[in-house]
């Protein structure tokens, strides 16, 4: 049998990119395709900036893959010499007896992350746009800080070539057929033999595994971009990263770092749909009137109107861990899906897990919370609704 690559990765986002790069490092062959070119925005990559941190609300089960995520951002880097991952430090605020403020401390202490608990008086001398509410308290991660998305998707698909990975932009994949001795991976125009394939899609995934559908639902993301009366007050040196459980509200701010806006989200889903080609991109203004109460008491200084809004898709598990692991009906398929809008930070500990499983080699991390559902029959995966 004749292969043009040892193992296949299809979609191009981060967790592909990621996932290319660590085994052309290797030394691997490595065919990818995506329908559009890395750090493009129609997938689980767009909004401009994501959160780095290792003080984690998620709980401390995560921190072990951050901290070698970090490792794997610096590493990039320095094979790059791009800045990626930029450790301004990271703010979280909630109720000192709340679950979000219990594994944000856990996270600190049971793996000694640099790290501070500030009191009221302490938050309101060093970060004067913040007031605590009464209960509440704040941790100061200052392993923490921020990614540019779209810059470190492009790097890594970019380091990936440049250590001899193949990778096809602008290449909808039509159709895969998979065999025991590997997978035929078809576009309009050609086909490749390879003989892994590792399915990185996000959203898009269940288009090719339609079974999927019932591990995860696609999600609506919304973001806006808000102007300051005062941007000496929201710079990064000032204004760290920020994630805030309060009055009701769980949301996250972002230092000015485009030199213009800040960011601004609440977490959560912002509506559901079925179909990732048809994701809503209009945002209705009554989004942003329920959105003033929360500048006006929470962010002083922010002009509550925003300049620029957004709306971007994930992809939601029911318990909030992706799915990694080799298709439980293929062993020649890893797929990864299902980030539960915690996945860009860990990327490159995932991409490089991912080749891992499809090297078949062994990992020092526990995969359990990643396995994959049982998804049913398995054979032929037709991709005609991957086209744009």
């Amino acid at each position: 049998m004749t292969y043009d690559a040892d193992i296949g990765v299809v979609g191009l986002g981060a967790m592909g990119c990621m996932t290319a790069w660590r085994l052309a490092k290797r030394g691997v062959s490595v065919l990818g395709w995506d329908r559009l070119a890395p750090g493009h925005d129609q997938s689980a990559c767009g909004g401009e900036s994501r959160i780095f941190r290792t003080a984690y609300k998620e709980g401390p089960a995560y921190v072990p893959l951050l901290i070698k995520s970090r490792e794997l951002w610096r590493e990039l880097e320095g094979e790059t010499g791009i800045d990626l991952l930029h450790l301004v430090g990271a703010l979280s605020i909630a109720h000192e007896d709340s679950d979000y403020m219990s594994n944000v401390i856990a996270s600190c202490r049971d793996y000694e992350i640099d790290h501070e608990v500030l009191s009221p008086v302490q938050v309101k001398e060093r970060y004067p746009v913040h007031t605590l509410d009464r209960g509440e308290v704040a941790v100061l991660d200052r392993w923490a800080g921020y990614v540019r998305p779209d810059r470190a998707t492009m790097t890594a698909a970019r380091r990936a070539e440049a250590l001899g990975a193949v990778l096809h932009r602008y290449t909808p994949i039509r159709d895969i057929q998979f065999g025991a001795d590997g997978a035929t991976v078809c576009s309009d125009t050609k086909e490749w033999r390879v003989r892994k394939l590792v399915l990185t899609l996000g959203p898009w995934t269940r288009h090719l595994l339609p079974a999927t559908a019932e591990s995860h639902k696609l999600v609506r993301i919304v973001l806006a971009w808000y102007r300051t009366e005062n941007d000496a007050r929201f710079r990064a040196d000032v204004f760290p990263v920020l994630l805030r459980l309060s009055g009701g509200l769980d949301f996250c701010a972002w230092p000015i770092i485009d030199g213009d806006t800040m960011k601004v989200a609440r977490n959560g889903s912002h509506g559901i749909f079925d179909d990732a080609a048809k994701l809503d991109r209009n945002v209705s203004p009554e989004w942003f009137v329920r959105w003033r109460r929360m500048i006006r008491d929470y962010l002083p200084g922010v002009i509550p109107d925003p300049v620029r809004i957004g709306a971007y898709m994930d992809s939601w598990t029911e318990s909030g861990n992706a799915v990694i692991d080799t298709h439980p009906d293929c062993s020649n398929l890893v797929t990864l899906y299902g980030f539960s809008g915690h996945g860009f930070k860990l990327s490159p500990i995932f991409g490089e897990i991912a080749a891992k499983l499809a090297l078949e080699e062994k990992t020092e991390h526990d995969l359990s919370i990643f396995k994959s559902p049982k998804l049913g029959p398995f054979g032929a995966i037709p991709c005609d609704a991957m086209a744009p």
